[in-house]
């Protein structure tokens, strides 16, 4: 799972000339200084970055008059916008550091002309940016509330409404709160109408379906979004890629990985030409976590370890978007069998996300399920189910029985407690789990798959070889429609129902079948798959060798 960060085109309510304003504690009128005419174009034309240095002098300029280190919430009130929006700014160039207490200031001083004025709105709105680009949803939540409450007064029947629904259902969405976004979202596309705002503001519409599980829908939206994005403001602008990306997103639920990484890798191509920016990093988090669920392992690694490499420059290590980056490069390691390496990875990333003020519920479900599947790789298996039991709570409790995420959860708990020989509980878990990712359609297709073989296995330990033959032939039947032919996971069910088959005269034939395919597959990976060292050539060399020994073995004992 990658975390997401998605550029909008911010509302600049403030600008223009000064204007007096009521103080709501001292009663009285300050000249509030505005961002200057460079700065403010910069800003609505999303070039927030590049619009730093327009404000940064005026802004320090400012602070030093009010009192420098000494200056008061009273003394700063003039500079309340200059704070609000450098915070921004700063933030979007990396200076996370400088920019959380300064945009925090900037809420401070404005509450002082009163929870609903003006100012309040647009400093806690802009705190909520710098929060929320920081990864601190949970803390986000509280100021993008202040802000919507004000400008559903301020801004009743004005179109700019429509971007403080969209960051709040954006951010709401991040919290995994999924029904409370969906109606915000259908709103804020009402409100935005056939404009570039409204069609990007599909993108909250989509992620709130996707994320509630209506897949086909969140793709229609996507594409309409995009659709007329292109013809709006075209092909490559960041609202335009941003859409795009969320489709990847999409159809990657969907089990259409190929289609996902081949978008990934387009929209990777258009910004790294725009330069190093944030969005590279995200693209590339995408398309890691693409290849990793297509099998390609090592080509995800290297994605992964740049896309941390940009977040650690422009985030350091105070963000979420930073830890959830240190987690992505460990479950790569993880899944190439570098376990050491894996664990300090999850246990950086768990520091990271401490120290940013805690992962929301679906991230920290991610990272514990992460660390447990370590733990169990590593042998610990009850350390990994008493995990997994956390886990499994976590999801089922914050997103209900069915959904992707609780299926995951309970998949890796009865896979740990079949290790554990605590095979009643895991069949049951097991038999649960498929049913449920039978509903999930196409979202759910390669955990059938998983539940199948999984389920397969432990019946054929508890002697039920009837049931475990019926669980073997599903688990073939979904995992040939779910995953590639050299996909780790479809070596090891066709391996798995092989091996089966060879304490049946009658199955061998249909043994000899599965082993060889699953020989040629690793063989085929071994010799020319992306990324595969000497090493792994080797290994998997010897992989298929024992595939061919008892394939050879089954047919001379047949024939006796």
């Amino acid at each position: 799972m990658h975390a997401r960060h998605w550029t909008l085109i911010l509302p600049f309510l403030a600008a223009g000339t000064a204007h007096a304003h009521a103080h709501a504690h001292a009663q009285t009128q300050v000249e509030v200084r505005q961002p200057s005419e460079a700065f403010t174009t910069k800003f609505q034309n999303g070039e927030v970055r590049a619009a730093l240095p327009l404000i940064e002098p005026d802004a320090k300029a400012c602070i030093a008059e009010a009192g420098g280190d000494k200056a008061t919430i009273d003394s700063l009130d003039k500079c309340v916008l200059l704070l609000a929006y450098y915070g921004v700014a700063l933030a979007e160039n990396g200076r996370s550091v400088e920019a959380v207490p300064i945009a925090k200031r900037a809420t401070e001083v404005a509450a002082t002309f009163g929870v609903e004025s003006e100012m309040s709105l647009v400093a806690n709105f802009m705190y909520g940016l710098v929060l929320e680009r920081q990864g601190q949803h949970s803390t986000a939540e509280e100021p993008f509330r202040i802000a919507l409450a004000g400008a559903e007064k301020l801004l009743a029947g004005d179109p700019s409404l429509a971007a403080y629904v969209a960051r709040r259902v954006n951010n709401l969405v991040m919290l995994a709160r999924y029904a409370e976004a969906l109606p915000l979202a259908e709103r804020a596309v009402v409100i935005g109408g056939d404009t570039a705002d409204g069609n990007f503001f599909r993108l909250m519409q989509g992620n709130a379906l996707m994320r509630l599980g209506r897949l086909a829908e969140a793709e229609k939206t996507f594409r309409i979004g995009i659709e007329r994005l292109t013809v709006l403001m075209g092909p490559a602008t960041p609202q335009t890629l941003g859409l795009r990306e969320a489709l990847a997103l999409c159809v990657e639920e969907q089990n259409r990985p190929e289609e996902a990484v081949t978008i990934w890798r387009d929209t990777l191509r258009i910004r790294r030409a725009a330069g190093d920016t944030p969005d590279v990093g995200d693209s590339l988090t995408g398309l890691g976590v693409a290849l990793m669920r297509m099998g390609q392992y090592r080509e995800a690694e290297g994605v992964l370890r740049e896309a941390l490499t940009l977040r650690l420059r422009f985030y350091g290590e105070s963000s979420n978007f930073t830890g959830l980056a240190y987690s992505n490069v460990g479950l790569a390691l993880m899944e190439l069998g570098n376990l050491d390496e894996s664990a300090l990875m999850f246990q950086r990333a768990l520091a990271v996300l401490s120290a940013a003020g805690g992962a929301n519920p679906e991230e920290l479900a991610i990272l514990m399920n992460n660390m447990a599947t370590v733990l169990s790789r590593a042998g610990a298996y009850e350390e990994a189910v008493s995990l997994l039991r956390q886990v499994l709570v976590i999801t089922e409790g914050q997103f209900g029985a069915g959904h992707m995420r609780t299926v995951m959860a309970r998949n890796n708990l009865a896979a740990s407690l079949g290790r554990l020989k605590q095979r009643k509980e895991a069949i049951a878990l097991l038999q649960t789990n498929y049913d449920a990712a039978k509903v999930l359609g196409g979202q759910g297709a390669q955990f059938r798959a998983l539940s199948a073989v999984s389920l397969a296995a432990l019946l054929a330990e508890e002697g039920d070889r009837a049931q475990a033959r019926t669980w073997y032939a599903r688990a073939e039947a979904e995992g040939r429609t779910s995953f590639r032919p050299d996909h780790q996971q479809r070596i090891n069910i066709g391996w798995g129902y092989g091996n089966f088959l060879l304490g049946d005269p009658a199955g061998l034939p249909l043994a000899r079948t599965l082993l060889r395919e699953a020989g040629r597959q690793v063989l085929s990976r071994a010799a020319a798959g992306t990324g595969f060292d000497a090493q792994a050539q080797t290994e998997l060399g010897a992989f298929t060798i024992v595939f061919r020994d008892q394939v050879q073995a089954a047919w001379g004992l047949s024939k006796r």
